[in-house]
């Protein structure tokens, strides 16, 4: 079959526009003004409005800096450009992006590096309000990132990055517990000790700072507080304590050990005993990330994993191990080198395509995607950077096993389904 120009162009185009659609769910979020630095002094109210400033360019200049004059073109030096991201086209800014959300997904300290590269994160106050408002972002590994701010002794970038994350949540004259809660949806809280101590302690500064009459001991208080509140949630709901072998803490022992904790001996038992009743009713838990898609492709997946993909040829040796992830928002099938890397090596688009288990007799274990309308299938890859239409009218993929093959088929046949709907 000849293909001429404008086929290849039209192919291209209904590609990209599955990505577009992806994009458009972040128009709603961008029409607020990207706001400059302040100092540590400013009040809170304002401060803690900037941070959670949703989005993170307006709308006449996708640019993610700081603009002339503020901290970024201090930091830069004066005779550097103001921002490398000024020159960047929407479509090569979302790409950016997707691909610092998905490093930073598989590693936090690679992602937090990768964000400072390319202008998502050359501030604390930009670290602050990415790690806040970027939808996609694996909620561990935001624990891991904040567990790790100042943790040397010289990492004021880090420790300021964590109280602007802090102050960035709405606490303001709500009760102790309702606010400790919303911060710890935010994120999981990691595992090693002195980074769950750092954390809370930021908590406990900003919730002292916008509530000063909380509690009469100040934030050492409210600090030591919260720590009791996350050991006994840990306690009474952690299914990694053997119910066996663990008597799970009793309210009298929860209030014994806090009032004896400095600072907290004038705290009241109707209070404490509230505090337990509220935890052992409602477990705290993190918020899920997969129901907030904006600005990631792969947040919401519906099937992960490896299959081979046969690359035009007739050759055995042009099946390639990929590593796979099928989402339904938008409706398409990814492909990468594997499971660790950040960018993609391209992608067939779900819409107007059949899915079939193979019948040759070689490939019991194969999968095939065809354009239900006949003509090319709709695909593209990358190739050196850049995108390109694939040539090919039947694309052919190879299962793992037979009960993955089958798990393929009915995961695609569900998202081409919910496409026709």
């Amino acid at each position: 079959m000849h293909l001429t120009q404008k086929d290849i162009n039209n192919a291209v185009v209904d590609c990209e526009r599955q990505l577009a659609k992806t994009r458009m769910r972040l128009k709603a979020i961008q029409g607020l003004k990207l706001v400059s630095p302040t100092s540590n002094e400013e009040d809170s109210v304002i401060l803690r409005k900037k941070v959670r400033m949703k989005g993170f360019e307006d709308e006449n200049n996708i640019a993610l800096n700081l603009g002339v004059g503020g901290r970024g073109d201090a930091e830069s030096g004066g005779g550097r450009k103001t921002g490398r991201r000024a020159s960047l086209s929407n479509k090569v800014h979302e790409k950016i992006k997707d691909r610092i959300i998905r490093t930073f997904n598989l590693d936090a300290s690679r992602g937090l590096v990768m964000m400072r590269e390319n202008g998502f994160g050359r501030t604390p106050e930009q670290t602050a309000r990415f790690l806040l408002n970027t939808g996609g972002l694996n909620r561990e590994m935001i624990g891991k990132a904040l567990g790790s701010f100042g943790a040397r002794a010289d990492d004021e970038r880090g420790r300021e990055s964590l109280r602007l994350f802090s102050e960035g949540i709405e606490m303001e004259g709500l009760p102790f517990l309702v606010c400790l809660r919303r911060y710890l949806s935010r994120f999981k809280l990691p595992g090693e000790a002195q980074m769950v101590d750092r954390i809370l302690e930021s908590f406990a500064r900003a919730y002292c700072k916008v509530n000063p009459d909380a509690f009469g001991g100040g934030a050492s208080v409210v600090h030591g507080v919260a720590f009791a509140v996350v050991i006994l949630n840990t306690d009474l709901h952690s299914q990694n304590l053997h119910k066996k072998s663990h008597t799970r803490m009793t309210k009298a022992q929860f209030c014994d050990n806090t009032r004896h904790m400095e600072g907290c001996e004038g705290l009241s038992l109707e209070f404490l005993e509230n505090m337990y009743d509220d935890i052992a009713g409602d477990e705290i838990v993190h918020q899920e990330n997969r129901a907030d898609l904006h600005g990631n492709l792969f947040s919401d997946s519906v099937k992960e994993g490896w299959m081979k993909k046969k690359a035009p040829g007739i050759a055995v040796t042009s099946w390639r191990r990929r590593w796979f992830i099928l989402t339904k928002n938008p409706p398409q099938l990814t492909y990468f080198e594997d499971d660790k890397t950040s960018d993609p090596k391209g992608y067939i688009p779900m819409v107007d395509v059949g899915v079939r288990k193979t019948d040759k007799t070689k490939h019991k274990k194969g999968i095939e995607l065809f354009p239900k309308n006949g003509g090319m299938l709709k695909s593209a890859k990358y190739l050196r950077g850049e995108l390109v239409v694939g040539e090919h009218q039947i694309a052919e993929l190879k299962a793992e096993s037979m009960d993955e093959c089958w798990e393929w088929l009915a995961a695609i046949n569900d998202v081409l389904t919910a496409g026709t709907n």
